[in-house]
């Protein structure tokens, strides 16, 4: 599916509270599994271009998916080099403090 499938499908059927997902591309195709309690996702198998797992708050709201979608993609896509995720300087030394 594309982007905008795969958004009208997650909004439309948004996991339980504590659930997690699994979010994969390949090429300009996208496919969103729920993981099982315990499950394992073989990406050896998979060979996905990009992949995330999400287990954080999904929006109640309906008004605050897309900047939720775009975030989450932003990630999923952050690992290919598609989108700067940088959260901290690269001369900052480690552990980063807030």
């Amino acid at each position: 599916m594309n982007t905008d499938e795969l958004s009208r499908d997650m909004l439309d059927h948004p996991p339980a509270p504590g659930e997690m997902v699994y979010v994969e591309r390949r090429g300009q195709d996208y496919t969103w599994l729920r993981v099982d309690d315990g499950a394992m996702v073989d990406l050896a198998a998979r060979s996905p271009d990009a992949w995330i797992f999400y287990t954080g708050d999904w929006p109640d709201d309906p008004d605050r998916w897309p900047a939720f979608f775009t975030d989450l993609l932003a990630e999923l896509e952050s690992m290919t080099g598609g989108a700067d995720r940088c959260r901290w300087s690269l001369d900052d030394p480690w552990p980063h403090g807030h």
